[in-house]
């Protein structure tokens, strides 16, 4: 637990381990050495019960700890296989979806055009079309998503609107931290119940007053019970970052998200940080009113 650290303990990856566990580490090392990372990864968790909120073993963060664990001298990892890591991401073909363009807009009052409802990405199916329509339609198109994350396909009545996604929220952000008034610690037992609206792209042939900010709230309805259930735990703030040099952020506004500042145009590869020029605006939302 983080209140208990003691001088020796060591943090990697939002969890302090001690000498002990550290020698603990390295003996599963050595007796699974030819098993590979992952399985020493899921043996490790099974004894230090190192799971999420939902129980599950916390494998791929365990794996995180280990290559900085193993930088830093602290244990002796096995060589990494060749074929290990994610592969490039092969665009989705018209013929995987069969997915054809409405030949006329999609126009109309909100009111007279039916409720608006999400359905959950559940099939390989339903997440090549999902990945189909945003590499086409949106302008950062399609990127492998990492750790927890929910994707929807948004209907006006019958008939498809929009796409919108929720990932782990980012690992900070001065203007997010002030604003809540978080220490260190509360930012690594809490920053999980933040989450991030990473991709909402409504259909260019889709043109209807009011539809964005009505999506955003249901979205507050709907995605964290969604959450609940996959995952074990309800977040609380949603968060997302607006490109201002394309958008000015008018469906958030309306949806009562609240603007806290703009960004320096920096990034964050692995540790350190980068200069890439994109300024944006950041916006949080409360899901439950305190």
């Amino acid at each position: 637990m983080l209140m208990n650290m003691k001088k020796n303990d060591y943090l990697f990856r939002n969890r302090y381990f001690t000498p002990t566990e550290l020698s603990l580490i390295q003996d599963v090392i050595n007796q699974y050495w030819s098993s590979g990372r992952r399985k020493i990864a899921t043996i490790i968790c099974e004894k230090l019960r190192w799971q999420g909120f939902n129980s599950r073993l916390k494998v791929i963060p365990c794996l995180g700890a280990l290559r900085k664990m193993a930088k830093q001298g602290l244990v002796i990892l096995p060589p990494a296989k060749p074929a290990g890591g994610y592969h490039k991401i092969k665009p989705i073909q018209d013929k995987q979806v069969n997915f054809r363009k409405p030949k006329e807009k999609i126009t109309g009052a909100i009111e007279q055009l039916g409720e608006v409802h999400f359905e959950l990405v559940k099939t390989e199916k339903q997440n090549n079309l999902w990945r189909y329509l945003i590499q086409s339609y949106h302008y950062l198109g399609y990127t492998r998503p990492v750790g927890r994350h929910l994707k929807y396909f948004v209907y006006l009545g019958d008939k498809l609107v929009a796409l919108i996604s929720f990932s782990d929220g980012i690992y900070h952000h001065n203007l997010r931290d002030n604003w809540l008034g978080w220490d260190d610690n509360t930012k690594l037992t809490q920053r999980h119940l933040i989450i991030n609206n990473n991709r909402f792209l409504i259909l260019p042939w889709v043109a209807i007053k009011n539809l964005g900010s009505k999506i955003l709230a249901t979205a507050a309805k709907i995605v964290p019970s969604d959450w609940l259930s996959r995952y074990g735990y309800r977040p609380e703030f949603f968060e997302t970052f607006i490109d201002i040099a394309r958008f000015k952020g008018t469906v958030y506004k309306a949806a009562n998200w609240q603007l806290l500042g703009r960004t320096k145009g920096q990034g964050r590869r692995g540790a350190k940080y980068f200069f890439h020029g994109q300024v944006r605006d950041y916006y949080i939302y409360p899901v439950r009113r305190h």
